[in-house]
């Protein structure tokens, strides 16, 4: 008993540390980049050592792993970002208009939360998608809604799992410079690595019937 509490203490310890450190990195490298041009790449190299965690290679350098990913993916990573955070901003316009437009829009504001809803799943999946997918990026796209909305089980883990780390997050300021990113990605990545495996049975079953 003594030794199950003491490998407990020390597991969990050592993942703290692990998502501290790789918080300290994702924040440092966005920076560098002044936060344009860094939070694509940093982010990409985040979810890279997340997936290679959750497949079972804890002991991989973080480090030297996460600077592979930053510099070979830094330009596709940034049109990635760029993408992303022009989409945002147009739902940010489209969200004042709504509110200056009052109850008249409410057709259009039924739309438009259910692709505010779209654009979270594509949000949240994009990033595993990129990571663990060699395809092109306008691909990346069409995989992260093919795989969100095929596997609602998996994607409705993913949101919730995603809000559970924010909250977290919000506990102390502590807790958002060492653990608000890192922990995301790998509670995101999670559920996103289980989605994958369903896919890839799904598609090998199909191959098997054909």
């Amino acid at each position: 008993m003594y030794h199950f509490v003491t490998n407990g203490i020390y597991r969990f310890c050592e993942w703290v540390t692990r998502l501290a450190y790789l918080n300290i990195l994702w924040a440092f490298f966005t920076a560098v980049g002044f936060i344009v041009f860094g939070i694509g790449p940093s982010t990409v190299a985040m979810y890279t050592v997340t997936r290679k965690w959750l497949q079972g290679h804890t002991d991989i350098p973080v480090y030297r792993t996460f600077m592979h990913a930053y510099k070979r993916e830094f330009w596709r990573a940034n049109k990635l970002s760029w993408i992303l955070f022009t989409v945002m901003a147009v739902f940010y316009v489209d969200f004042v208009i709504f509110g200056w437009m009052g109850q008249e829009t409410s057709v259009f504001a039924l739309i438009f939360m259910i692709l505010l809803l779209i654009f979270t799943i594509v949000f949240l999946m994009v990033f595993p998608v990129y990571v663990h997918y060699d395809i092109p990026l306008s691909k990346t796209f069409k995989y992260a809604v093919l795989i969100g909305f095929s596997r609602p089980f998996y994607t409705i883990g993913m949101l919730a799992g995603a809000v559970g780390a924010i909250l977290i997050s919000l506990i102390h300021v502590t807790v958002i410079i060492f653990f608000s990113g890192s922990l995301f990605a790998l509670v995101v990545t999670a559920f996103a690595m289980k989605a994958f495996s369903s896919m890839d049975k799904g598609t090998a079953k199909e191959q098997v019937l054909q």
